[in-house]
């Protein structure tokens, strides 16, 4: 998709995400174990299974590593799948893939123009504090 699109179509385009979302997140739960945050963000943590991995005591770091990209690659697969059955074809991006335990990563993903994470932060902590502090200033204008 066009990443030179205007901020208010980006946001219209951000609002059919987030209705699409709404509408699988039991599914997205029930099949992959994947969660939505208050960003709209899909994230979950894969566990590697143990019968992958038969003697952990005698495998390397990048020998855990490589059997676990297997892992993640298959569920990030079946997901992506998901997501593009029900039309989110390139709505969404990987955010990130990150090692979290020995054995579990963390898969996040969010829409695809713009970073939901920091869309809400900054609405969050930069316009309405900023808002509030206006509002505030002007009432105590009025009120002198």
């Amino acid at each position: 998709m066009n990443k030179r699109i205007s901020l208010y179509k980006k946001i219209g385009i951000f609002r059919v995400f987030k209705k699409s979302l709404k509408s699988i997140e039991s599914e997205l739960e029930q099949t992959f174990g994947a969660r939505i945050d208050n960003a709209w963000r899909i994230y979950n943590v894969v566990n590697i299974p143990n019968d992958i991995i038969e003697e952990p005591y005698n495998l390397r770091k990048t020998d855990i590593d490589k059997i676990a990209e297997k892992s993640v690659k298959e569920y990030t697969t079946g997901l992506s799948k998901f997501l593009d059955t029900r039309g989110l074809q390139e709505l969404y991006e990987f955010y990130e893939v990150k090692k979290v335990d020995k054995y579990s990563y963390l898969v996040v993903i969010g829409f695809s123009l713009f970073k939901s994470n920091e869309y809400y932060d900054n609405f969050r902590y930069k316009i309405i504090p900023t808002i509030s502090v206006i509002s505030l200033i002007l009432l105590l204008i009025l009120l002198l």
